[in-house]
């Protein structure tokens, strides 16, 4: 009587057919995990955003130059260039009267010259940049996120839904 040493070719192919079901159905789950992950990402990039605005508002200076912006007006934005991997933050204010820059050097100050990099980039094509962007809203600061498919996401204080 002849031993059998190893698994017939039958054997193996219905095991690697079993397999690639099961990764069939695991992988959208999986991608869908990946994805959320990189939006919370992106929300605490905001809140680290947000918690280096409302520090900057300590500084005086920096207060009267925010205050002075008035309601819904984009006081700084920071382009999500690439370079390699990590976005640069290239701020610059937008004061109705040509205010003192005081409010952006604080902010700057705060964040040590880097805005946080945005993990989430399926809404941007590929290479384009998006941007973060601070405004002025009933007295409260707002962290946006803008791509260039022109959704923009309030992700601080509140998340917008359609982010979540």
């Amino acid at each position: 009587m002849k031993k059998n040493k190893g698994f017939s070719l039958v054997e193996l192919i219905i095991v690697i057919a079993i397999m690639a079901i099961l990764a069939a159905a695991i992988a959208p789950a999986l991608i869908r995990y990946i994805d959320k992950s990189r939006k919370a990402d992106d929300v605490t990039a905001a809140g680290t955003i947000a918690t280096a605005v409302n520090t900057s508002l300590a500084n005086e200076a920096a207060y009267d130059a925010y205050a002075i912006a008035g309601d819904n007006v984009v006081l700084m934005t920071a382009s999500a260039t690439v370079k390699g991997s990590s976005f640069s933050w290239v701020a610059t204010g937008t004061y109705p009267n040509g205010e003192d820059d005081v409010f952006e050097k604080e902010v700057n100050s705060n964040l040590s010259g880097q805005a946080p990099q945005v993990k989430y980039k399926k809404d941007a094509g590929k290479g384009k940049p998006q941007t973060w962007a601070i405004k002025v809203s009933n007295d409260k600061p707002i962290v946006l996120l803008s791509t260039d498919t022109n959704n923009n996401y309030e992700l601080s204080p509140t998340i917008d839904p359609s982010y979540q």
